[in-house]
């Protein structure tokens, strides 16, 4: 099947994750294993079989994800299905030949991401808040979650230092592919990296611009 004449693969990834929140956790879980069963991906959400299997099958409908079915069973039972994310939303990304259509779709994708990420962490901060009168139980929340996560931190550039930033952030990106290639990803114990900058003047003009227009 061609993905540039599937009207369900044209269609924005965002709309199709965002039809219900597990959807997020399940391509997010999927991204970072590759390949799981529905037991398997049923371990990392809050979720029963039955409401994850649903899921499943819908999002493969709507052809964010393919199944195949495992090679090997345990005596007596049925072999289980194995899902991954759809390599052809990838591909369509990749060959998308108008630059701004690539850049949107890229921006798009990044921000909802980020804003999930951010989701995933507000419980833990919420946990830390709760026990932060306990020495004992913060430190050990501290030391399990937090203590190799670099602390947050922002820098404020004009035009001139954001083109030296991108010369030094070339040179650091080759590291960080390198650093993240070098052997097999350990799942159990994985992080996500990302960073971004925003031209914050810009968008602050923008902002009141749009709202300009809305009244006019």
């Amino acid at each position: 099947m061609n993905a540039e004449n599937n009207p369900k693969i044209e269609r924005e990834w965002n709309q199709l994750i965002e039809k219900h929140p597990l959807r997020s956790d399940i391509w997010a879980i999927l991204d970072l294993h590759q390949e799981l069963n529905v037991t398997q991906i049923t371990h990392y959400v809050e979720q029963g079989k039955t409401t994850v299997a649903r899921h499943l099958i819908l999002m493969e409908q709507d052809e964010l994800l393919i199944s195949r079915t495992a090679e090997r069973a345990i005596r007596g039972r049925i072999p289980p299905k194995i899902y991954r994310i759809n390599p052809k939303f990838k591909v369509k990304e990749e060959k998308e030949k108008n630059f701004y259509k690539r850049v949107l779709n890229h921006y798009r994708k990044t921000s909802y991401n980020i804003k999930k990420l951010l989701d995933y962490l507000d419980p833990l901060l919420n946990l830390l808040e709760s026990e932060i009168s306990n020495t004992e139980i913060t430190k050990k929340i501290y030391d399990e979650y937090l203590s190799f996560i670099p602390t947050p931190i922002v820098f404020y550039f004009d035009k001139k230092r954001s083109e030296a930033l991108m010369d030094l952030q070339a040179e650091y990106v080759l590291k960080l592919q390198n650093l993240s290639l070098e052997k097999e990803l350990n799942t159990e114990e994985a992080l996500v990296y990302f960073d971004i900058s925003l031209p914050l003047a810009a968008l602050f003009e923008l902002k009141k611009k749009s709202k300009i227009k809305k009244r006019i």
